[in-house]
């Protein structure tokens, strides 16, 4: 098993573009009361060893639902 990597706004919006929207919407709109998960999701703190923070794509989803989106999620093996 490898290492679960986080994710930021530049990796969501690559891989899960309509993800990435509807929470670029929520957030315009929601900045202030989601302010943590909102600058370590745009990488503007560093974590120890300086690398950007990241949020998980847990994180997303619980966000996303919680201002009424429903997130479906299909696995598919390349």
């Amino acid at each position: 098993m490898t290492k679960s990597k986080g994710i930021t706004k530049e990796k969501l919006t690559k891989h899960y573009p309509k993800l990435a929207k509807a929470l670029d919407t929520i957030l315009e709109k929601e900045k202030a009361e989601n302010y943590w998960f909102y600058v370590n999701y745009c990488g503007k703190y560093k974590d120890r060893q300086g690398n950007p923070r990241t949020v998980s794509i847990g994180s997303i989803i619980d966000l996303v639902s919680e201002y009424g989106y429903t997130v479906d999620i299909t696995p598919r093996k390349n």
